[in-house]
């Protein structure tokens, strides 16, 4: 008889799994994320997402050498969907 509300956005942030839950850490080396999904439930657009980070990533580098935070970023707040409202960046 108990309500639960299940939040794609908590994923991969238990600290009791993940060091530094809080930390934007692509290459984090606890744990893969669960943001494509598993089993029937794996995102169809799984692999052109990551075809697009491995390609446009180290384009972005190349381009902006020193590509670094600007600023504090602003997440959004909200129960659905996690993320940056803003987040500021130099181009060195």
């Amino acid at each position: 008889g108990e309500q639960l509300i299940v939040m794609l956005g908590a994923a991969n942030r238990d600290p009791r799994r993940f060091a530094r839950p809080d930390a934007f850490w692509p290459g984090r080396p606890d744990g893969g994320p669960m943001s494509f999904g598993a089993g029937a439930h794996f995102c169809l657009g799984a692999a052109l997402a990551r075809l697009e980070g491995a390609v446009a990533f180290p384009r972005l580098l190349r381009r902006f050498p020193g590509l670094a935070p600007g600023g504090e970023p602003d997440r959004r707040q909200g129960l659905t969907f996690r993320g940056f409202e803003r987040l500021p960046v130099s181009l060195g």
